[in-house]
């Protein structure tokens, strides 16, 4: 692994998702904030408010007094977690770049093992409640697990991806990759981790995956039933479309 000490740039970016996270947001950036003042590299916390209309900002930029490379990024109207993570992403600096969930269900005290992991074997490594070393403390309501079960499969039936669990809320990118990928994604909604991913398999990028312990907190933001099982496997087609046709056009481009 890299040496974090050869200058004084940002070593390790977090990037936090926020859609009225006020009473949330505090349970992921204590520990994170704690976790990363004992840490010896440099490193900075990227909240991204996302259209909110609660307290999030004024919550977020409270704990600067504790951690002063903290920053917050507030926009409107609303754009979904994925505009949200990419907004983050564009703004980093650090060499590693990590998005992690508000509900902190999955602990910061991972980010060493996927530091470990990342360089030189991944350009990506994402956290799974897939694997079979994965633990499950607290799971979700029967109904709402069966469905993100039953969307791993049909992703990996449309998308041909390898990974049942796309949606896990804790990813580590080095800078190349997520330049490169972030720039590339159009789905702004809260799937665009399986769009993220696609465009990365596909373009053989090397990802990684740790099994992790995931805790529910008891609360979620996305809808299921009928209409929005239809709207996803649209989504799933939509994306196959779109970048097939990129890869096409830019095939093409280099040819001539």
């Amino acid at each position: 692994m890299e040496n974090p000490h050869r200058d004084k740039s940002i070593y390790l970016s977090i990037i936090i998702p926020a859609y009225n996270e006020e009473n949330r947001l505090p349970t992921a950036l204590v520990p994170a904030i704690k976790f990363l003042n004992g840490q010896h590299y440099l490193s900075e916390i990227i909240v991204v408010s996302d259209g909110s209309q609660d307290k999030t900002k004024e919550v977020a930029e409270k704990f600067r007094a504790k951690f002063p490379r903290l920053r917050v990024i507030e926009y409107f109207p609303n754009c979904g977690k994925g505009a949200a993570v990419k907004k983050g992403m564009s703004e980093a600096k650090g060499e590693y770049r990590l998005f992690m969930d508000a509900d902190y269900a999955v602990s910061i005290e991972y980010i060493p093992t996927f530091l470990s992991m990342i360089n030189p074997n991944y350009d990506i490594v994402i956290a799974s409640r897939s694997l079979p070393e994965s633990k499950v403390q607290r799971h979700q309501p029967f109904l709402r697990e069966l469905a993100g079960k039953g969307f791993g499969l049909l992703q990996k039936v449309v998308l041909g991806l390898p990974f049942f669990d796309t949606q896990c809320g804790f990813k580590l990118f080095t800078k190349t990759a997520a330049e490169d990928l972030f720039s590339r994604i159009t789905f702004s909604c809260a799937y665009f981790d399986a769009e993220l991913l696609y465009i990365a398999h596909h373009s053989k990028m090397k990802i990684g995956e740790i099994a992790v312990c995931w805790r529910y907190d008891g609360e979620t933001r996305l809808p299921i039933g009928l209409r929005r099982t239809a709207e996803l496997i649209m989504k799933l087609f939509l994306m196959r479309v779109i970048h097939r046709k990129n890869k096409l056009e830019f095939n093409s481009l280099h040819e001539k």
